[in-house]
């Protein structure tokens, strides 16, 4: 049981520093990810169950669906 704990707390600790390394721009949404060891999947519903808030508009995905 001690181990479990210990691997999950150390999970969340590996999720947290990757939000705040995806949040401060420093790695992709993917990168983050990896380095949680879970997928963009995971990592996005992580990142909105800690409350972020893309700045990607609906106006930039317009604009980017544009160019395809």
């Amino acid at each position: 049981i001690l181990r479990k704990l210990l691997k999950m707390g150390y999970s969340d600790f590996v999720k947290h520093k990757a939000k705040e390394k995806y949040i401060q721009g420093k790695i992709t949404i993917s990168e983050a990810a990896k380095i949680a060891c879970i997928t963009v999947f995971e990592m996005q519903r992580y990142l909105i169950d800690e409350g972020y808030k893309s700045e990607y508009s609906i106006k930039d995905l317009e604009e980017d669906l544009a160019l395809l």
